[in-house]
């Protein structure tokens, strides 16, 4: 036998090859790995590859591995959730599907690193939840709408990580809730819409972290009490719970609680008989009777026997021993001198050291800086008499003629002890000046001005020689600082008197031509017609002739509906003879797509609706469609001015009586495709005050007076309007009313919203535009809520808060909900009409070349209208037709003074203010262009635009502040972004940029060679089909709307037959034309 060779049973190496080996282990491990990561990513792209067609959001970390998923489409299915299986590090997980069942549930039992998983309206039964219980890491789970019941609770309760846990209308009962006792983390719990009845919250009493608990639509029958077993609740929500006062009367002392909600349950203020934790707020209480007391009314003109007018002081001062008072005659004759203008002391900074508030109106702050300028010991000494007098150096050069009224005036009030205001001073009432027109009959004439100041105590005062005097045209007329007014040339303008608060235009007129020569009644005789011409045969003016068909036709087009007539249009319309044809034209324009589309943008213009000024980027877009929607539906279907200004001053994103879940859930059903909501009539438009270029209160009043008064408050946040009654103080005291608007998440729905986000998949760790954007565009499209912000109001103050309308007295504000609704009541019915004047003004304004007041959005006393009695009519029928839109729109171009010609006489040729004739006007923005693609479109192309009307230009809107959220085209001319409180931001004035454009950008040449033009249409005929003059003719029509002359006629055939092409002919011709000053005008 064999004797055994005895072996090693391990193998020993030499130790100078161990770390050779050690190495190439290592190596093998790490390949190893990298082989396994790579099958992972393989298998995650696999299966990101098969759900992309299935899957709502999917997102991924920077490291390339799956995230987030969200599944909510109807064709999600059991066999795809397997899939997920592969995505090891998946920490968001939603499955929004119905169709799921407990199979396909099963297969998440995996994903061992999810935090949040919302199941909400799945399939998922109290079996299916079986898969949380391997969950180590979750911290929020969503159950919503299911059939997940008590038994449910019990899988649930053995994930202890959980913070927050939303069971709304579930199948949970009060039984149910035992299973959560172990739930020490859990901070926010939803219960609304089960079965719990308050019983049960016995059972939760170990969850010392509890913080939210929401029990919206729950059968509540116990004693709230039970709720101060947790000592960190921080809100309750019991909406539509039927608690009542006395139930909650256990909770509302509760030191840790900060908000509760009980929106629909009948509990009002007066019913919480128990005091109120101070930290603690209360929503949705029932609506009460609040009576606002007027804390002042203003000025009033009290009923005392006229005094005697006093005489001017300059002729007072020779007689006795009479004071000067600082604001009767002090600070007027500062404000003459231009001491207080903002060149001089007025200046900000002031001047030299020596401040004074701009044009005088805070005159405690005047008396402070004047005293420091006199010597009451040494009076000949002060300040305030050498330095103006250029006794002292004074940069202002000489203000005072040395032992001049003025300087006497002044020394008197220092040696009588320079006293400032008296404690219950009268009040300034108005200003009479007389004559109150100036008519002169040659150039040269003279007139003086007498100014008296009125005073609640009855005083009248000739305040002539303090009062300073302004020309808005010095060609026209000058006027000296004593108020002796010269007439220097033909027309009309206004001399301005300032004193103290008031500002009284004078008009002065010296007549054109012969008052008589020339001049007709309009065949019309509308009451336009009549107060136009009445003011024209004032000045010798005779108006134009009335403008042929076709002129009339284009210009109410391009005006009325924003849109050029097709050339069928014009045919017919020149073709028929009947008398009424211009009326029924204007009927009909207003019936067309067309006039909602342009009126909307117009009105979308003036109040300001620029996605980029609507919060973050995520949701911007859609609430700015909902804005032009609004706006539209309210346009086509005719409603008053004032109804649609109500819907969006008074507005809120809530009703008083809505919770914040039932909000977001409406607004979300919103945003479905096609979902006009929002729009329905009865329904507000908040948007306007959620912009984020008018944050402060203060911009908000600016606003305000902008959109709804046609007036610029801007100068009156720092001093007093130089062209108005109102001082800083009346600005502050009227931004009051805004200060109360507040935008973002309302303090009743912080949870909801930051834990509705964390579900939706945006948690604070991927908080960002971009995830937000991707999460909330998908999920708001399906009508599922999202966690919207919105506007609300602050409540009530506890100390008084005087809010002051303008010109007007002052009220307690927090004697209101809401402060906006008596200031929109004193909107429509304050005396001045600024609401209604405002409007029409600027209606006037988009119909002619100007204003009847122009600027037509500067309202002002110093700003007079051309016609008084024009807008004043205006004003006054506009309100009696309740606001009528189309009323105005059609008393406006039913007019001969709108139906006018261009062509001007020798008596109107310089007129541009009084609307004796038509001004040439270069055609807006998106009229410009629609009509350079309509005019260059095919016959069936043109029909494609004329029924839809959303593809037009003058149904673009802005979708940000910035100049490339708008066609190139449009920028050229001049399209608002709606960025500024101005109607100047629409520039349509020409410029040589749109002439090159017109001329050879590539833009324009597109146009005339595009495959759906007119052109391209020409080139499948032949030549025998093309009759050169008839299309000479169509090219008229269709650029200029009109007929040819003999003579263009004869010139086009000639230029065309010249060419090889006729077709190249056209090319040539329809260029030319839309290059014209006939074709870019409207006239």
């Amino acid at each position: 036998m064999f004797a055994r060779r005895h072996t090693s049973s391990h193998l020993e190496l030499p130790s100078s090859l161990l770390p050779t080996v050690l190495v190439i282990l290592l190596f093998a491990v790490s390949m190893a790995n990298v082989l396994a990561d790579q099958k992972s990513i393989d298998r995650e792209q696999e299966a990101v590859s098969a759900l992309r067609r299935f899957a709502t959001n999917i997102q991924f970390h920077q490291d390339e591995t799956v995230r987030l998923v969200r599944l909510s489409k109807s064709g999600v299915s059991d066999e795809h959730l397997s899939l997920l299986k592969a995505f090891h590090h998946l920490e968001y997980l939603a499955v929004v599907c119905p169709q799921v069942t407990d199979a396909g549930i099963a297969h998440l039992s995996e994903l061992s690193h999810l935090d949040t998983l919302m199941l909400s309206e799945s399939g998922i039964t109290d079996s299916g939840l079986a898969i949380v219980e391997r969950m180590s890491r979750l911290e929020r789970l969503a159950v919503d709408k299911t059939s997940v019941g008590d038994v449910g609770l019990q899988r649930i309760g053995r994930v202890s990580t959980l913070k927050v846990l939303s069971l709304v209308r579930t199948q949970v009962s009060d039984a149910g809730l035992a299973h959560l006792a172990g739930l020490h983390e859990l901070e926010s719990l939803r219960l609304d819409g089960t079965r719990v009845t308050g019983q049960g919250l016995k059972h939760l009493r170990h969850l010392e972290n509890l913080q939210f608990l929401y029990l919206d639509d729950c059968p509540i029958e116990t004693d709230l009490a039970i709720l101060k077993q947790w000592p960190k609740l921080k809100h309750v929500s019991l909406n539509g719970t039927g608690v009542t006062a006395e139930q909650l009367a256990s909770i509302v002392q509760m030191e840790s609680l900060q908000t509760l909600e009980v929106y629909r349950t009948g509990v009002s203020q007066e019913g919480l008989l128990h005091e109120v934790n101070p930290s603690l707020r209360v929503f949705g209480l029932a609506s009460e009777s609040r009576v606002a007391s007027l804390v002042t009314t203003g000025v009033v003109e009290v009923e005392v026997p006229p005094e005697p007018i006093l005489k001017p002081w300059h002729e007072r001062l020779e007689r006795g021993q009479e004071v000067p008072d600082l604001q009767r005659h002090v600070v007027p004759l500062l404000g003459r001198l231009g001491c207080n203008s903002r060149t001089c002391h007025g200046a900000f900074a002031g001047q030299g050291g020596f401040r004074l508030s701009m044009f005088g109106y805070d005159f405690l702050a005047d008396h402070e800086n004047l005293v420091e300028r006199v010597d009451l010991e040494s009076v000949e000494t002060s300040l305030l008499l050498n330095k103006p007098t250029s006794a002292d150096e004074h940069e202002g050069g000489e203000r005072l003629p040395p032992g001049g009224w003025e300087q006497r005036l002044l020394r008197r009030w220092i040696e009588a002890g320079a006293q400032g205001i008296a404690s219950d001073p009268p009040t300034f009432v108005r200003l009479d000046v007389s004559p109150a027109e100036v008519v002169a009959t040659a150039p040269e004439d003279r007139r003086q001005l007498r100014v008296v100041a009125v005073w609640t105590d009855g005083t009248r005062e000739d305040v002539t020689s303090l009062t300073r005097f302004e020309t808005r045209d010095d060609a026209v007329a000058q006027v000296t600082p004593d108020g002796l007014v010269t007439v220097v040339g033909r027309g009309d303008t206004h001399v301005i008197a300032f004193y103290d608060n008031g500002i009284v235009p004078v008009p002065v007129v010296l007549p054109i031509g012969p008052l008589s020569e020339g001049v007709a009644e309009p065949r019309g005789k509308t009451q336009i017609d009549q107060l136009v011409v009445r003011k024209l045969n004032q000045l010798g003016i005779r108006p134009a002739e009335v403008a042929d068909d076709a002129a009339f036709l284009r210009r109410v087009s391009l005006d009325l509906i924003g849109t050029l007539p097709t050339e069928s249009e014009v045919r017919a319309f020149l073709a028929d003879t009947t008398t009424d044809k211009r009326t029924r034209k204007i009927e009909e324009l207003l019936l067309r797509p067309e006039y909602v589309a342009w009126w909307t943008n117009l009105l979308c213009d003036l109040t300001g609706s620029n996605a980029g000024y609507l919060g973050s980027t995520e949701m911007a877009q859609p609430v700015a469609a909902q804005w032009r929607s609004w706006i539209a539906l309210r346009v086509r279907e005719n409603i008053g001015w004032d109804e649609i200004a109500r819907g969006i001053v008074t507005a809120t994103s809530r009703r008083s009586d809505e919770s914040y879940a039932a909000y977001v859930a409406k607004q979300s059903s919103y945003t479905r495709p096609k979902d006009d909501g929002f729009a329905a009539l009865g329904n507000p438009m908040p948007h306007f005050w959620y912009r984020d270029n008018i944050t402060l209160a203060s911009d908000k009043a600016l606003a305000f007076g902008y959109t709804f008064m046609g007036v610029r408050l801007d100068c009156a946040q720092c001093h007093k309007h130089p062209f108005n009654q109102w001082s800083k103080d009346d600005f502050e005291k009227f931004t009051q009313f805004f200060t109360r608007i507040k935008t973002g998440t309302a303090p009743d729905a912080t949870d909801w919203h930051g834990s509705m986000r964390a579900m939706l998949g945006v948690p604070d760790k991927l908080n960002t535009a971009a995830l937000r954007r991707q999460s909330y565009l998908r999920i708001a499209a399906e009508g599922r809520p999202i966690p919207w912000n919105e506007v609300y109001l602050a409540p009530p103050g506890k100390t008084p808060q005087t809010g002051k309308l303008l010109g007007a007295g002052e009220l307690d504000l927090n004697a209101y909900q809401d402060p906006r609704k008596p200031l929109f009541e004193w909107l429509l019915h304050e005396p001045q009409h600024y609401f209604a004047k405002s409007f029409v003004n600027r209606v006037w304004a988009h119909y002619f070349h100007a204003g009847i007041i122009n600027p037509p959005d500067d309202l002002n006393l110093a700003n007079p209208p051309s016609n008084q009695r024009l807008i004043d009519f205006l004003t006054e029928a506009f309100i009696a037709h309740d606001y009528d839109m189309k009323w105005l729109h059609r008393t406006i171009t039913s007019s001969e003074t709108y139906q006018r010609s261009w062509k001007p006489n020798k008596t109107n040729r310089a007129d541009e203010r009084h609307f004796s004739r038509a001004v040439l006007r270069r055609l807006p923005a998106e009229v410009v262009v629609d009509a350079m693609i309509q005019a260059t479109a095919s016959d069936s192309t043109v029909k494609k635009l004329a029924a839809d009307v959303q593809t037009r230009k003058i149904a673009q809107h802005p979708k940000s502040y910035q100049t490339r959220s708008i066609d190139y085209s449009l920028l050229v001319f001049g399209k608002p972004l709606r960025t500024t409180n101005c109607d100047c931001e629409r520039q349509n004035d020409p410029t040589l940029v749109q002439a090159l454009y017109r001329r050879n950008d590539q833009e324009t040449l597109q146009l005339l060679d595009r495959q759906d033009g007119w052109l391209k249409q020409l080139e499948k005929l032949s030549d025998d089909e093309l009759d050169v003059g008839k299309l000479v003719e169509s090219a008229y029509l269709r650029v200029l709307s009109r007929y040819p002359t003999s003579e263009e006629l004869v010139i086009g055939k000639a230029h065309v037959m010249k060419l090889e092409s006729k077709t190249e002919g056209m090319r040539d011709l329809m260029w030319a034309l839309l290059n014209t000053q006939e074709f870019i005008t409207n006239h």
